[in-house]
């Protein structure tokens, strides 16, 4: 539930960005009128009082947006690293398919040459649902023919060459899915409400500090809550990266497709 409710609002970057910087705008607003209200009925215990909950609310911030940085951080690069393993792994099964038999060489060439098209073609552009699902049962479709192709030279021509281009095939059927399961791999939804919560309790700690303080500070009312908003945009941007506007990159899969053009 929480993660369905999440999903539609990290649809895209942009609606992180207006949600969350409107929420914590809202919040420093709140806080600063409450601050304004306590100060003219207690203005001695105000300031100090203040002093000590921003100062404790603001650590714990900085603390969850570093570690969730981190988290977001270590799953993009995770998503990189792939990227140019399965690169390598297609570009490896490539030049073995050349010691296959003659009949399978140019049918798996092939076969190679559109699977990497339509990976490429998948990974970069947002795709809709129906999309995705087409594209998922091509790349399935293409590996079971590889998959056929592998039998069949083994039956027809059992070596060492073939068995070591059978292991690079299944090595580039193991790193789809491995891909597929990186990019489903994203910061846990009760990590992105603690934050939310605790942001939430950082602009208006922000703001009821201003109000105690007597006057309206730009810093604490405007400036604050827009930057907590743009880290935490920046955080969901690294985190989904097919949807914002960090991607990952994927020039090792156009330089293989480069080089197996003849």
């Amino acid at each position: 539930m929480l993660e369905e409710l999440l999903s539609n609002i990290f649809v895209s970057q942009w609606a992180v960005f207006g949600i969350v910087t409107l929420l914590l705008l809202a919040l420093a607003e709140a806080g600063c009128r409450f601050g304004l209200v306590y100060r003219r009925h207690n203005p001695e215990a105000a300031a100090g009082h203040s002093g000590s909950v921003q100062g404790a609310v603001l650590g714990l911030l900085g603390l969850l947006l570093g570690f969730s940085f981190a988290m977001a951080v270590g799953r993009y690069d995770l998503r990189r690293s792939l990227v140019v393993d399965e690169a390598n792994a297609i570009g490896t099964t490539w030049l073995r398919a050349d010691f296959l038999p003659v009949p399978h060489q140019q049918e798996v060439k092939e076969l190679l040459k559109r699977y990497t098209r339509i990976k490429l073609d998948d990974d970069k552009a947002v795709t809709t649902l129906e999309a995705t699902t087409r594209s998922r049962g091509e790349i399935a479709r293409i590996q079971n023919a590889l998959w056929s192709h592998a039998e069949a030279a083994a039956l027809e021509k059992p070596s060492p060459v073939t068995v070591s281009f059978i292991t690079t095939l299944n090595e580039t059927i193991d790193l789809d899915a491995t891909r597929k399961a990186a990019l489903r791999n994203h910061v846990p939804g009760a990590v992105w409400l603690l934050l939310l919560v605790v942001s939430g309790c950082g602009a208006w700690a922000s703001g009821y500090g201003s109000g105690t303080g007597g006057l309206r500070s730009a810093f604490n009312q405007w400036v604050f809550p827009l930057l907590i908003g743009v880290v935490i945009t920046l955080i969901a941007d690294v985190d989904r990266p097919h949807q914002g506007l960090i991607g990952v990159s994927q020039q090792p899969m156009l330089d293989l497709l480069e080089s197996m053009q003849p």
